[in-house]
């Protein structure tokens, strides 16, 4: 079998899609891996989103190119990439006829909705499915799949749903994700290109957290699955999809490091490593023991990882930054109880997020400053709710950065059902589908939220600004015309810089300034050139 693996993401990492093509070459099929980063999906340039056919007609062209002599094309997606999906999966069926099989979170929770898309959706971990779909396609069986577990299919007009799949729970059995050159492609400067190590190195150097850093990172994941349940998040699905298995498992620390090790003798140019494991410090302490003292020897980068409130212990964190622990992301939500209940995170209440921030902020000095996360904008929540996480925020001990993101009822999850049952979603589409986590309500606590992401706002001042009596009069009657004004000046002004012209070319400036490794200086140079883009 020749099999298309597409991604429209722009973190071109991947680590699910590449470790299937590795699984396929592994097993002697020929696989081809396209990356075609749609921006529009994440969101960061939003006025890139002008229809539902995210590719212009000469970017699909060439795909098409690529993908005609293709037996089967393999599209990952989420739920914001919906669209891309279809516009990549219509036009290689019209063309071709080639078969299209989706998978990823949003087609593993919708696989109705994907299946008038799709000719087969992938539901959980695919790795073994698609490598069945693509030995029984080859031998000319496609009408006979009813045993691939985890496989929804149409035969003729009719959907047919298999049994669901069950969890492998030998990680090490899996090859290392495909990062190889051979048969890579990517979508730059409006031409879908054969991948090189400059591109790779560019694209590397542009993800989220490596252009935070100003490094060239390296994503990887070292196990699979989160303890956690919480309800805003697909793990909920998951664990009730696998009900009954080991669903958190890690791969063994050797694996690790073999990767990495690889990785970095093919690029050398790598000097940063990014862990995207839900949660990193669920490993037992004896294995992240081993674990840092290998990293330490063998790689000696410095890395990024993910971790949740109650899992850090001090001898684990102060173990990884001797290791050459960079950065952390933390999970904190919510400061309310109710809300903390609401999300499932009540064992991971306040108690614990400030036990496990004056852990992390022992080590600032040898660290970047933490990132917090924190949901918002919950229909749920009362006044005195977004107070309760203000207050937290107050409390907790600097430095620290804080990532805000508006909640979103992502389909599959436990919150959407709560939602869907309340009413709270009238338009899927645009709610959900095109929503994105920057969207925020003008409100006093919003605002309070946002002059605190950086950190740098005194805590005594935060704490006077959420005081009984002055929350009373911000979010009085009185003040509201003086906020409906600001809001009016707020809005003339974005709307005076909305020319979509300048929007876009502002767009392209700014992400081939990334590219290239640009200063904000040197990317001031090409003002002329938007100017010029813009008439």
């Amino acid at each position: 079998m020749k099999v298309t693996l597409v991604s429209p993401y722009p973190d071109i990492t991947n680590y699910g899609l590449r470790t299937l093509s590795a699984v396929l070459k592994r097993a002697g099929h020929q696989v081809q891996f396209i990356s075609l980063p749609d921006f529009a999906g994440d969101g960061e340039f939003t006025h890139v989103r002008m229809s539902e056919e995210r590719y212009p007609a000469e970017v699909i062209n060439q795909y098409l190119e690529l993908t005609a002599d293709s037996d089967l094309v393999g599209v990952t997606l989420m739920t914001h990439y919906f669209d891309t999906a279809k516009q990549l999966t219509r036009a290689v069926q019209q063309a071709h006829g080639t078969k299209v099989i989706w998978g990823g979170f949003h087609p593993s929770v919708r696989p109705d909705e994907c299946a008038r898309w799709a000719d087969y959706v992938a539901i959980g971990d695919a790795d073994d499915l698609l490598l069945q779909l693509c030995d029984r396609l080859d031998a000319g069986k496609g009408d006979d799949l009813y045993d691939i577990k985890g496989l929804v299919w149409r035969k003729g007009d009719k959907v047919i749903r298999n049994q669901p799949g069950s969890l492998e729970q030998d990680l090490d059995s899996y090859p290392h994700p495909d990062f190889g050159l051979d048969d890579h492609h990517i979508l730059f400067e409006g031409k879908v290109l054969p991948l090189t190590k400059d591109l790779l190195r560019r694209y590397l150097h542009n993800g989220t957290i490596s252009r935070m850093f100003g490094k060239v990172g390296y994503q990887t994941m070292t196990g699979r699955g989160c303890p956690h349940a919480c309800t805003y998040c697909g793990n909920s699905f998951y664990r009730d999809l696998y009900k009954r298995q080991r669903y958190v498992r890690y791969r063994s620390v050797e694996n690790v490091m073999e990767e990495l090790e690889n990785v970095k003798r093919e690029y050398p140019f790598i000097n940063f490593i990014w862990f995207s494991d839900d949660s990193f410090f669920g490993r037992p302490l004896p294995d992240m023991l081993k674990f840092a003292e290998q990293y330490k020897r063998r790689v000696g980068d410095p890395f990024y990882l993910l971790g949740s409130p109650g899992t850090i212990s001090e001898e684990k964190y102060e173990a990884l930054v001797d290791a050459g622990l960079h950065c952390i992301q933390m999970g904190v939500e919510h400061g309310s109880k109710r809300i903390q209940k609401m999300m499932k995170r009540s064992t991971m209440g306040n108690d614990k997020i400030i036990k496990s921030a004056e852990v992390i902020v022992k080590y600032a000095d040898r660290t970047a400053p933490p990132q917090y996360d924190i949901i918002y904008d919950l229909p749920y929540e009362t006044i005195e709710d977004k107070l309760d996480t203000l207050r937290l925020i107050a409390d907790m001990p600097k430095p620290y950065r804080l990532q805000a993101f508006s909640v979103i009822f992502y389909p599959g999850t436990s919150l959407h059902t709560l939602a869907m049952r309340d009413g709270l979603v009238n338009d899927e589409k645009s709610e959900i589908y095109d929503k994105m986590y920057f969207e925020k309500n003008d409100t006093y606590t919003n605002v309070l939220l946002y002059l605190s992401k950086s950190g740098r706002m005194p805590s005594t001042l935060l704490k006077a600004a959420i005081h009984p009596d002055v929350v009373k009069v911000m979010t009085s009657d009185y003040m509201r015309p003086v906020g409906e004004l600001a809001k009016a000046g707020v809005g003339r002004v974005r709307a005076l810089m909305r020319n979509p012209a300048l929007e876009r070319a502002k767009a392209l400036g700014t992400f081939e300034a990334r590219l290239t490794g640009m200063t904000g200086a040197d990317a001031g140079a090409v003002a002329p050139w938007l100017n010029a883009a813009a008439k």
